[in-house]
């Protein structure tokens, strides 16, 4: 009788865990925001204006000098590869040969200036 008890708490525990391990869904420049590797990653579009915003887990800024990007996203049922390139502060950015909706479905690799990679799926 005991044991349930015990694995609802286990299970509360879990569930907390997890759910302070993640940044917030919505960044501060009001974009979607994900976790990528030591990254929070948040996306901000604007018709065919792609910008990524680098964070720490901590929320500091990171320097988007020296990194790359590139996302693939789904816009009208087809892929569309954006070169990414950084813009001063903690963004990177780049334009889309077609507008693309803020809810679109994707991911973005970044690549470090040391080389090391970390993948961001929206």
């Amino acid at each position: 009788m005991r044991t349930i008890p015990i694995f609802a708490f286990a299970g509360s525990l879990l569930l907390a865990t997890a759910a302070s391990a993640h940044g917030p869904d919505k960044g501060p420049n009001g974009g979607r925001q994900v976790d990528a590797g030591d990254y929070h990653v948040e996306l901000v579009t604007k018709d065919t204006d792609l910008t990524v915003y680098l964070r720490t887990d901590k929320d500091k800024d990171v320097e988007s000098t020296g990194h790359k990007a590139t996302a693939i996203l789904v816009v009208g049922g087809k892929p569309q590869r954006i070169e990414l390139a950084p813009a001063g502060g903690n963004r990177l950015s780049g334009k889309s040969a077609v507008p693309v909706p803020a809810t679109a479905k994707g991911a973005v690799q970044i690549t470090t200036p040391s080389g090391k990679t970390a993948q961001a799926k929206f």
